[in-house]
């Protein structure tokens, strides 16, 4: 599991401004010298799927009703990081009816719980979106038994980070502070895994500063 800061930009002293606003953010900002660098205040989790972990996505947030990603209860909302979910597909949804499925499952299911008074995983995030890496069938390789003989042996997985970092980066959803990679075989084991992430995430930049990559 890794996380990944995907901004770039550091505030000035004199950039501070004094509105309403401006002050109510001074508080995610950590000062170093004469620059302010915000900590976490959205993070993108990404995760990645391809043709053949397709079918089996919908059952990966199923097993979160287990193991919840947040404290729903304790939760309290001007104080929350904005978590946003991002299903990256490797190829296209046109071409590949079962990752539409896979995907529509999803999002329908996190949809109707968002709005019901049960506590449920979706409570956690704020929205969900649908991306592709548009990797051609051909292109979209992951062989690990011929690591050592094929240099494009992970070149699937390669390209859909890539696009996936451009595709949070780009704007259309807004700027994010981090990403946190969440792949297939990365699962939950014990309940507030989100919480415990962002505590960790915070913890280090606070003590460290802005961090480009933090994960294991």
């Amino acid at each position: 599991m890794e996380f990944f800061t995907v901004h770039a930009g550091t505030f000035q002293s004199n950039d501070i401004g004094t509105d309403a606003t401006e002050r109510s953010h001074r508080a995610t900002r950590i000062k170093m010298g004469e620059t302010f660098y915000p900590s976490i205040r959205r993070l993108a989790v990404v995760r990645p799927f391809g043709v053949s972990s397709a079918a089996s996505l919908p059952q990966t947030f199923s097993d979160w009703a287990d193991f919840l990603p947040c404290n729903v209860v304790d939760r309290i909302d001007e104080n929350n990081v904005e978590v946003d979910i991002f299903l990256s597909f490797s190829q296209t949804y046109e071409a590949s009816p079962n990752a539409l499925s896979s995907i529509n499952t999803v999002i329908d299911k996190f949809n109707a719980e968002s709005t019901e008074n049960e506590i449920s995983w979706s409570k956690c995030f704020r929205n969900i979106f649908a991306i592709e890496a548009n990797i051609l069938a051909d292109d979209d390789l992951y062989l690990p038994n011929q690591a050592r003989r094929n240099m494009m042996w992970v070149n699937g997985p390669n390209r859909q980070f890539s696009a996936a970092v451009r595709s949070i980066t780009g704007g259309d959803f807004g700027k994010y502070d981090a990403m946190f990679l969440m792949e297939g075989d990365c699962m939950p084991m014990k309940k507030y895994w989100l919480d415990s992430l962002l505590e960790e995430a915070e913890g280090s930049f606070l003590e460290h500063g802005p961090f480009a990559i933090l994960g294991r």
